[in-house]
C-alpha cells in the first residue's frame, strides 16, 4: 500500500459560482494547486468569462499559499471549443505534474465530499499500475426557492450517477477529449448502482471496475445549479456550446425547471436518455446545509 503520496491539482479559473467550496473539499490533500486561466478573460468559444472574480475567490481560500497562477491563451478561435477545452486541461495537467505522484483534476463546479475514499482508490490504482481514476458524480440542475436542489435521478426517482472521466491522473497522461485521457482507468462504482449508462455497459479493455463506494462518496456536481447570469455565461463559453440549440435549452428547459421539474423527461441538452428525471434533494456537507 502507498502511504505517502505527492499530490497536486489543477483548477481552471473560469467559473466562480462554486469554486471556493469545490477547492476547499480537497485542499488539504494536495501540496500545490496550479490555477490555469485565460490571460484575455475569454472562454473556449471566445466569449468573455469572469476570470478575475474566479481568481479573487481562489486567493481568498488559499490559506496555505498552495496556489500557482499560470496564464495562457485558450480561446483560440481557429480551433473548436472542445479542442480548446482539452488543450487547456493538458497544459494545466503538465504544469501540475512536476514531482507529483497524482494530479487531482476536479472541476470548479464539483465538490468531493469524502477525500479519504479517493485516497484509498489512488492506492488501489497505484498497486495495479493504473494511471487514471474516474469517480461517480451526482448531478444537480437547479435550485428551488426552499433551498432544495433539483437532482438528476432515474425514471423511478432513485439515485443516478455519471462517470464522465478521470478526476485523478498520473503525470504524463494525455488528454483526448476534455479530461478524458488515454490509457487504463479505474472506475469505482457506487454499491448497488445498476442504472448509470456507464455501469450498464460491459467494461472495455482499458476499464478496471470495482463496486465499493457509498452514495456519500460521489462527487456533487453543480453543473447547472447556479444563478441565471452564471448559467448564461456557462452556455456562451463552455466547450459544449451548440449555438441556438443551447440557448433554446436554457430558455425552455433550465428556466422552467423550478415550476415544471415534475414533467422534465430525458432532458439532457445533447445526450438522449442521460438525464431521465429530476427530484428535489436537500444537501448537507460536513454537517452543514449547502
Amino acid at each position: 500500500m502507498e502511504t505517502k503520496k505527492h499530490l497536486t491539482a489543477y483548477v481552471l479559473a473560469a467559473d466562480p459560482a462554486w469554486v471556493g467550496i469545490s477547492v476547499l473539499s480537497y485542499y488539504d490533500l494536495v501540496e500545490e494547486m496550479v490555477i490555469s486561466y485565460d490571460e484575455n478573460g475569454k472562454g473556449w468559444t471566445g466569449a468573455p468569462i469572469p476570470v478575475d472574480e474566479c481568481i479573487e475567490r481562489l486567493k481568498a481560500v488559499d490559506k496555505d499559499k498552495k496556489m500557482r497562477f499560470v496564464p495562457g491563451n485558450f480561446a483560440r478561435l481557429d480551433h473548436d471549443p472542445m479542442e480548446n477545452d482539452t488543450y487547456q486541461r493538458q497544459c494545466a495537467l503538465d504544469a501540475a505534474s512536476s514531482g507529483a505522484d497524482w494530479v487531482i483534476e476536479v472541476d470548479a463546479d464539483e465538490v468531493l465530499p469524502n477525500p479519504g475514499a479517493l485516497i484509498r482508490m489512488l492506492d488501489y490504482a497505484a498497486e495495479r499500475e493504473i494511471p487514471l481514476v474516474e469517480w461517480p458524480m451526482r448531478v444537480f440542475f437547479h435550485r428551488l426557492s426552499d433551498g432544495r436542489f433539483l437532482e438528476v435521478c432515474t425514471r423511478t426517482r432513485t439515485e443516478r450517477y455519471e462517470y464522465p472521466g478521470p478526476i485523478a491522473a498520473r503525470p504524463g497522461s494525455r488528454c483526448i477529449g476534455a479530461r478524458c485521457a488515454e490509457g487504463r482507468f479505474l472506475r469505482p462504482v457506487v454499491v448497488g448502482d445498476r442504472q448509470s449508462p456507464q455501469v450498464r455497459a460491459t467494461p472495455g479493455p482499458n476499464e478496471v471496475r470495482v463496486e465499493n463506494l457509498a452514495m456519500e462518496d460521489a462527487i456533487l456536481h453543480f453543473s447547472w445549479a447556479r444563478s441565471a447570469e452564471d448559467v448564461k455565461t456557462k452556455v456562451a463559453s463552455w466547450s459544449h456550446n451548440e449555438g441556438l440549440k443551447s440557448w433554446f435549452f436554457y430558455n425552455l428547459c433550465w428556466k422552467s425547471a423550478p415550476r415544471m421539474w415534475r414533467w422534465h423527461r430525458n432532458f439532457h441538452p445533447f445526450v438522449r436518455g442521460l438525464w431521465p428525471r429530476l427530484k428535489p434533494t436537500r444537501l448537507c456537507l460536513n454537517g452543514v446545509d449547502i
